[in-house]
């Protein structure tokens, strides 16, 4: 008879076993656990992404080197009061042409406006969306300010084939602009340029934009496509292709011209523009005051007429709206044209500050003769 030796696991072995895949199944669950919380934020945030460019487009979307994707506020002019205005055209709004997003999933119809935690996201018409679902708040934040991509500016300058501004014809010209009026529809605004022939349009909300300039006595017209960018001051000029304006007393009455285009920056912190005479008589110029805008406040130092120095003050430094008095009488004789350089701009009126860079800056310069140019950087 044969006998044979059996050996099995005790019980204190099969404990152990037990106590360790517990462990192990624990281990990997904790893993498992952290890594769906990862892929939920993820996703959250890619759906953020997705709902700051249905609201004001994508900016890498490109064609013939300028952007064509504006969302919702390139269709509306004003940013939607709430998540459903994407998917769903609000009433009256003939400008919409959505769905600017569209959900995941055909059955879950509010799917766009849940975080991957099934958490409604936080938005009230402004330009931030929020996440809470994850017991922290995950944010977007697609602009500054709500004036970034509803309120911004085209300027420029008209002139006619041989660079004359209208003068006193002026009135006769008609720049037209039309845009949405952040109501679902469109407005139409027409205004005209000065006798130097410098315009500006506020309020306009991003997007490409169509301006109309007609010369209504010759019926000549320009039409020019604008792209309104975020945050932005567009410089259009405009230039009839017939020599409309004749040069002799086309200002008369209106003093001084901006040289169109000549504005400049030199190390970001001088800015050099030209002016002409183009009255019939010379003039004489004991004074400027130079209005601006600048975030943090700029200051300059000097002020310079051609390559003499007029004035110069460093505690404190000129700012916007004072009136610079000159050290003696310029003279700029009709016909000629001369550079205005305002220089070493600083952030304090004392020069303790940091160099302002001015780049951007939009000016507005009166002469003592009443004359007043305009132009940006």
């Amino acid at each position: 008879m044969s006998r044979f030796s059996q050996k099995g696991f005790t019980l204190i072995e099969l404990v152990m076993v037990i106590i360790i895949v517990g462990v192990l199944a624990g281990v990997a669950m904790k893993s498992m656990d952290s890594a769906i919380q990862t892929g939920r934020i993820e996703s959250t945030k890619s759906e953020l992404e997705q709902l700051a460019t249905a609201m004001v487009g994508n900016p890498n979307l490109i064609s013939n080197g300028s952007r064509t994707d504006f969302g919702y506020v390139g269709d509306i002019g004003s940013l939607p009061p709430n998540l459903d205005a994407l998917v769903i055209q609000p009433t009256g709004y003939t400008t919409w042409k959505g769905p600017y997003i569209r959900n995941t999933f055909n059955q879950a119809s509010e799917d766009y406006k849940r975080d991957s935690w099934n958490t409604l996201y936080g938005y009230n018409g402004g330009v931030t969306i929020v996440s809470t679902g994850s017991g922290s708040n995950i944010t977007k934040q697609f602009a500054n300010a709500a004036p970034d991509v509803t309120s911004n500016t085209i300027q420029g300058a008209v002139v006619d084939a041989l660079s004359n501004p209208p003068g006193t014809q002026s009135s006769s010209v008609n720049i037209t602009i039309t845009y949405p009026n952040g109501s679902g529809s469109m407005t139409t605004a027409t205004i005209h340029p000065s006798n130097n022939g410098n315009y500006n349009i506020s309020g306009i909300p991003i997007g490409i934009r169509t301006l109309m300039t007609v010369n209504v006595p010759t019926n000549d017209t320009i039409i020019s496509y604008v792209t309104v960018l975020p945050k932005s001051t567009i410089i259009n000029n405009i230039k009839f292709g017939s020599a409309l304006w004749q040069a002799s007393g086309a200002a008369n009455g209106d003093g001084l011209q901006y040289v169109s285009g000549s504005a400049s920056l030199s190390g970001n912190d001088n800015i050099n523009f030209n002016i002409y005479n183009n009255t019939g008589s010379d003039v004489d110029i004991t004074w400027l005051k130079a209005t601006y805008i600048h975030t943090p406040t700029a200051y300059y130092e000097r002020v310079r007429w051609g390559n003499s120095t007029i004035a110069s003050s460093t505690n404190p430094r000129f700012g916007s709206e004072t009136q610079v008095n000159f050290n003696s009488t310029r003279t700029i004789n009709n016909g000629s044209t001369v550079t205005i350089r305002l220089q070493n701009f600083n952030t304090s009126p004392n020069g303790s500050g940091s160099p302002a860079n001015m780049a951007g800056t939009t000016f507005e310069v009166l002469f003592s003769d009443s004359s007043l140019v305009s132009f940006s950087l």
